[in-house]
């Protein structure tokens, strides 16, 4: 079971460096922002922006890069940093969608953290020695709450582009 783990958590960070578009667009979605964002605002929006956007904080930076299908994927940069680390429970996805009028930040779930996660409980009911593992649950959620602050502050940054690009476009 280890070595599954081990592979699946090697798998996972590949996905990642290559930015695998189907990664990074499906998954069990822990974190689901909506923007009301006019066709006309969204084009005025710089996800790729983001990244010099946000504000510099004490965490490592988030990494962004554009998808096939004009989404933008977002994960924690794998950059050495002096910043704080964290264990990344999630990946992240920005779309723009002109028919519905909004733009959605989307937060997945790592597929590494679902499965431990899943396999934790069992492991330590049939092994009495495995229960200090169950401390990686809360890990796992100290982890989420830093990630969904982030995320959060990616939405107010892509809420604060769109109210600056706004006036543009009624004076224009």
């Amino acid at each position: 079971m280890a070595i599954a783990l081990t592979a699946l958590l090697l798998v996972e960070t590949l996905l990642q460096i290559a930015w695998v578009a189907r990664y990074y667009s499906r998954g069990i979605i822990l974190f689901n922002e909506r923007i009301a964002a006019s066709p006309a605002m969204q084009a005025k929006l710089s996800p790729l922006g983001l990244e010099r956007d946000l504000p510099p904080g004490r965490w490592a930076s988030l990494a962004f890069h554009a998808l096939p299908d004009g989404s933008t994927a977002f994960r924690e940069s794998l950059a050495p940093s002096f910043g704080l680390r964290y264990f990344p429970v999630m990946r992240g996805r920005i779309v723009l969608n002109a028919r519905r009028h909004e733009v959605r930040v989307i937060g997945l779930c790592s597929w590494f953290v679902a499965i431990l996660s899943l396999l934790l409980l069992p492991l330590a009911a049939m092994f009495p020695m495995t229960t200090p593992i169950l401390l990686m649950l809360p890990l796992f959620l100290a982890s989420y709450l830093i990630q969904k602050r982030r995320y959060t502050a990616i939405v107010e940054v892509l809420r604060m582009q769109l109210k600056a690009e706004y006036p543009r476009q009624i004076h224009s």
